[in-house]
């Protein structure tokens, strides 16, 4: 939790730098072919010496991937997510 002006501050730029880190490496590999494996590996490995620590980046890296991917695929609101599909972008990314 972040307390005080410095603090929140300082945990916003830190989300703007992870998600416009995620932009980046998620839209290069859509925009030259790639498949969201290859989205997923470069974004992983941008951002986890940076953002590794936090407590649920592992986890929650495959899934905010998959999501942008998505909207750079053009849908706007999000799939609905179902423990099948979550299985399935897990295996695809985590293999």
């Amino acid at each position: 939790m972040a307390r005080g002006r410095k603090a929140v501050d300082a945990a916003i730029e830190q989300t703007r730098e992870f998600l416009l880190g995620m932009q980046k490496h998620v839209k290069a590999a859509h925009d030259n072919g790639g498949t969201l494996k290859d989205a997923f590996e470069a974004t992983h490995k941008a951002l986890a010496p940076k953002f590794g620590h936090w407590p649920i980046f592992e986890h929650c890296l495959p899934f905010n991937v998959q999501r942008l991917w998505d909207e750079y695929d053009g849908i706007d609101w999000p799939r609905i997510w179902t423990m099948e599909r979550d299985r399935e972008v897990w295996a695809l990314l985590q293999d």
